[in-house]
């Protein structure tokens, strides 16, 4: 399960940019003013994707050739996203080491920032999204990324230290950009279909599977198994919240050097041995009216949630109950 297939991560990166060029000349081919959210929209949900292709580069198995896979990640993912791979993966790995701890960067942030703390009423946990579709959380957020960029490695000194072959394609990035800005004169476009949808729309689907990756609890329970999760989701859901198999986060911390096509298999083995539990570390959709994401979001907050969701979680079955670290 761990053995890299190049094929089917290129494919995969390769309809990604199909759709996002398909949904920037519907824009001009169509040219009503409805088709640019729309597309703006579509482009978001695939942002998102490149997203996931840059994070299965940052575990070093996007493609099996490590350097390559970095360069492409990088030019074709994180760069476009303002982002670097290494920046990234420096983080991510610390998560993945200490996951819910003090020394978790991601959970350290969030228990700083208040608009990821919940449960919430229905209204207020809405009121999040809206905002992050809006882009009022765009300054919280980009101090969060602020690291994983060329500049903010730079000139911030977020680590690692920004390499030779990280500048000279960089460089060729910036200058590929701008030669196809310049010539199509596409600059609006740019900017609205583009930059404009990673700080608003898709931050909205970040948080969405974010929330739904690890449990914001002030007390830690020391077991990996309890502070992650896999939500499975419907297709719906998952193209616009966990694209790629992002919605299988306990099964990747299980198993991080599983490529995300073979996530849903290992799932199903843990599923197997007892490891899941609905309504503490398994979901069946995000927003759905059973076991889902949101009923946990939106929950009573008195007591823990394994007690709330008690009295409509059937018991666990039998099976393996031992922490899992990655």
């Amino acid at each position: 399960m761990s053995q890299v297939n190049n094929v089917r991560a290129l494919c995969a990166l390769g309809t990604q940019w199909l759709v996002i060029v398909a949904a920037f000349a519907a824009v001009v081919w169509v040219d009503r003013w409805w088709a640019w959210p729309i597309a703006a929209l579509v482009i978001a949900t695939r942002q998102h994707a490149m997203l996931a292709l840059m994070h299965e580069a940052a575990h070093y198995h996007f493609l099996s050739n490590r350097k390559v896979g970095d360069v492409v990640a990088d030019l074709l993912c994180a760069f476009p996203l303002n982002m670097t791979t290494a920046g990234y993966r420096h983080q991510h790995m610390e998560h993945h080491r200490y996951v819910n701890t003090d020394k978790d960067p991601y959970w350290a942030s969030m228990q700083q920032d208040p608009s990821w703390h919940f449960p919430r009423t229905p209204v207020k946990a809405a009121a999040v999204f809206l905002g992050d579709a809006l882009g009022l959380y765009a300054p919280s957020h980009l101090k969060v990324v602020m690291p994983w960029t060329y500049w903010g490695r730079l000139l911030g000194g977020a680590k690692p230290k920004v390499s030779a072959a990280e500048h000279v394609r960089y460089v060729l990035y910036v200058s590929a950009l701008i030669t196809v800005l310049v010539t199509t004169g596409a600059w609006l476009h740019w900017l609205l279909l583009w930059v404009l949808p990673t700080t608003t729309v898709m931050m909205a689907f970040f948080r969405m599977r974010a929330l739904g990756e690890h449990p914001l609890d002030a007390e830690i329970k020391g077991d990996e198994t309890r502070e992650t999760r896999d939500v499975k989701g419907t297709l719906l859901e998952n193209f616009f919240v966990a694209p790629l198999n992002c919605n299988y986060h306990l099964t990747h911390h299980a198993f991080p050097s599983v490529p995300f096509y073979n996530l849903p298999v290992m799932h199903e083995e843990l599923d197997k041995a007892g490891m899941l539990e609905d309504g503490v570390n398994r979901f069946d959709t995000y927003l759905g009216k059973h076991n889902s994401l949101v009923q946990y979001l939106t929950r009573k907050p008195e007591g823990s949630s394994e007690e709330t969701l008690a009295t409509t979680t059937p018991p666990p079955s039998q099976g393996v109950r031992m922490p899992l670290h990655s």
